[in-house]
């Protein structure tokens, strides 16, 4: 019994020294609340983008069928209208009798009117194809984040996440990917399709010209790298701050019955 005296004692002062090490990463952990966010950012698990239309179904594809098709034909539009612009401007000039003249704006006015038409249409089910199959996704998503987070353990709430974080994550990230997923997809698709019509158009009209003009794509091309690199980890680190406020605001309001209680 006397030999096992200090070992207990040594056990004694581990624990405490455990408890002590415990109650200090607490403190730390309260009083450093960015450090937990800055972990649990860098711990992130990022998939690629191709994954996030994995929760589509058969109508939801379709949509993005008809979307894409309809952002192709809005973007051939703008360089279709160079064409006809330039045919406008030369029906001008080319005869002196003002009713010819009147004939030849009247047919490409007339074409004007039927690319307005067709570009108008191809927008509108653009937009509407591809913000509609967005919703539809990003509800999809929502739905099952929410029913994933409700058959954690007790413990995932202690350690891992809290309620504010679930709830600024539920409204803020799942709204970013409805937006990823959603009318950005369309408008990307529309500026492709207009940046290789408007090539195609001009190395067919003038190949010399356009070769010129292309000695400016590499500065474009990185202008926008720095700025989408710029925006990226803004909007990352303004959910980061959401969350963390989130969390502080939960914590408040939850904490008022405790207070009122002890006040009277």
């Amino acid at each position: 019994m006397a030999e096992e005296n200090p070992a207990d004692g040594d056990v004694i002062k581990e624990e405490g020294k455990a408890a002590s090490n415990g109650h200090s990463a607490v403190e730390d952990s309260q009083n450093n609340p960015q450090d937990t966010s800055r972990s649990k950012e860098d711990g992130t698990k990022t998939v690629s983008y191709y994954k996030l239309f994995s929760f589509a179904d058969s109508l939801d594809y379709l949509l993005m069928s008809v979307g894409t098709i309809s952002a192709i034909g809005n973007g051939a539009s703008v360089a279709l209208m160079t064409i006809i612009f330039g045919d406008l401007i030369n029906s001008f000039g080319q005869t002196g009798n003002n009713k010819e003249v009147v004939d030849a704006v009247s047919k490409v006015a007339l074409k004007l009117v039927y690319l307005a038409v067709g570009a108008a249409a191809a927008s509108f089910l653009q937009m509407s194809c591809w913000m509609v199959t967005g919703e539809r996704q990003a509800d999809r998503i929502r739905s099952l984040y929410l029913k994933t987070i409700l058959r954690q353990d007790v413990g995932f709430f202690d350690k891992e996440i809290n309620t504010g974080e679930i709830v600024g994550r539920m409204s803020g990230d799942t709204v970013l990917i409805q937006e990823a997923m959603g009318e950005k997809v369309g408008t990307f698709i529309q500026l492709i399709a207009t940046f290789v019509g408007g090539f195609v158009i001009a190395f067919v009209k003038g190949w010399l010209l356009t070769l010129v003009m292309l000695s400016s794509i590499p500065l474009v091309v990185l202008s926008g790298a720095v700025m989408s690199i710029l925006i990226s980890k803004m909007a990352s680190s303004g959910q980061t701050a959401y969350s963390v406020a989130a969390t502080v605001v939960e914590q408040t309001i939850g904490s008022i019955r405790t207070v009122a209680s002890f006040t009277g």
